[in-house]
């Protein structure tokens, strides 16, 4: 693989997978590293949606605007000369070896400096919900464990909503180390510039030739049956009173598989993963069966599609939905949802929770209105009824009131400003470079009171 700063460069605002591979590879191995400038290094155990946007994402930026400033190095394994090399390790969700290495750091030699550790996480990982489908395997791994030792020993946690920040905070007795960095976008990659007219006669030629549709869609993974499953009463009712109405639900498992639990001669748990075979196990299935009562003529159901282009999904819909169950755990979700399709212009009917809270809460005002009638987006409560109303305003001004959506997507530009990535990086970035350079302050401060100096 060509990962020449050359071909980084223009593989830099990806396309496709392929494209992204070649930044991932620069920065796993990275060619060169200058040791007069600081290394900070993300880690994380596996690549996943959460990762992309707290780790991959935020350094590909930084690296666009600020390549000369630091080293940056990426992995999704990480190794003891990652430790050596790092001012600063940014170590993504809980797993076994960012707790070893956690530990590690705490026995580090007292006369040298060791590197600072912030623990990234967007999820409460110590309390998930009876309906998360990895809640067992989860504890029985003693990831929760994991989780709770990173929150307590990590030097800085960094976080995404004000839910998060106060549950991480309870932890961390006397602390204020908790950080709120925002999920954000990179609105320069070319599936946050799609025309719209060409993905859906792409995607959705069925419904090309259909009279004044509304298409109203969510997008979402596997961790999210429940909220599918609940928004059935909403999508009925809509669909019952409207005939031009369309719905799609996408992000359906390319595979689904289960863990299976043994325990070895040592009486070690082994974790093994193996496909489901039921098919009324699948979760495509399970959605299916849930919606079996609606047309399937006005109905399609997707696939998840990679990182690189699932925002296709969004240009599939006029009206966006993202419901989620009254839980600890969703409390804790990001309002990535809502800002993804707000981008393409998309009116988004949201629960006024969690993380969708927090971004209605910081929303002027006057955006939140047209001639005195409130938008009705954020939603209170899970009962269909004020749902169904939402959608209902939302069905009759696009199709009646281009004044009112003049004046929504005023609330477009705020929100594509707010979750600029481009715009939010230096001030990340900087937040980074000040932990490091207080920190080795400190350290080598006290090195030279407790050792008399000899500090390399």
């Amino acid at each position: 693989m060509d990962t020449s700063i050359e071909n980084v460069e223009k593989c830099l605002l990806y396309n496709n997978a392929e494209e992204r591979d070649v930044i991932k590879q620069y920065f796993t191995n990275p060619k060169e590293i200058d040791k007069t400038k600081k290394t900070i290094v993300f880690s994380t155990p596996s690549e996943t949606g959460t990762s992309f946007f707290r780790i991959f994402e935020p350094m590909r930026v930084m690296w666009k605007h600020f390549r000369d400033e630091v080293n940056f190095v990426y992995t999704e394994n990480m190794q003891p000369n990652h430790m050596k090399l790092a001012d600063l390790i940014i170590q993504h969700r809980a797993g076994n070896l960012h707790s070893h290495f956690l530990s590690v750091s705490k026995m580090w030699p007292k006369t040298e400096v060791r590197p600072l550790i912030v623990h990234d996480v967007d999820d409460n990982e110590f309390n998930l919900p009876k309906t998360h489908p990895m809640r067992d395997i989860w504890y029985m791994s003693g990831k929760d464990k994991m989780s709770i030792q990173s929150l307590k020993e990590s030097d800085i946690i960094t976080t995404t909503t004000e839910k998060l920040r106060k549950t991480f905070s309870q932890l961390r007795t006397g602390s204020k180390n908790v950080h709120i960095f925002r999920n954000a976008f990179d609105w320069e990659l070319p599936q946050w510039n799609l025309d719209k007219k060409k993905i859906r006669d792409e995607m959705l030629p069925e419904w090309k030739d259909a009279e004044d549709p509304i298409i109203i869609g969510w997008a979402g993974l596997t961790s999210h049956f429940e909220d599918i499953k609940r928004m059935h009463g909403i999508i009925k009712a809509i669909h019952d009173k409207y005939p031009n109405t369309y719905f799609v639900l996408a992000g359906m498992a390319l595979k689904d598989t289960a863990v299976e639990i043994h325990h070895g001669d040592d009486g070690e748990k082994q974790f093994k993963e193996k496909e489901i075979e039921n098919e009324d196990m699948l979760y495509r299935n399970r959605v299916i069966k849930v919606y079996s009562d609606i047309d399937k003529d006005r109905i399609k159901i997707f696939n998840a599609l990679p990182l690189e282009e699932y925002a296709k999904f969004n240009t599939l819909f006029d009206i966006a939905l993202a419901y989620v169950e009254h839980n600890t755990f969703n409390a804790c979700k990001s309002e990535i949802k809502v800002i993804e399709a707000m981008h393409y212009k998309i009116p988004t009917v949201f629960s006024y929770y969690g993380g969708y809270k927090d971004y209605w809460d910081n929303v002027p005002e006057n955006l939140k209105s047209h001639n005195g009638i409130k938008f009705p987006v954020a939603i209170q409560g899970t009962m269909p009824k004020k749902w169904v109303e939402a959608i209902e305003f939302w069905i009759d001004t696009i199709q009646n009131k281009p004044d009112v959506m003049e004046k929504f997507n005023e609330l477009v530009t705020y929100t594509d400003n707010a979750y600029d990535l481009n715009e939010l990086t230096e001030e990340r970035l900087f937040f980074y470079l000040n932990l490091i350079e207080e920190f080795n302050e400190s350290e080598v401060n006290r090195i030279a009171k407790e050792y008399g100096g000899g500090y390399f």
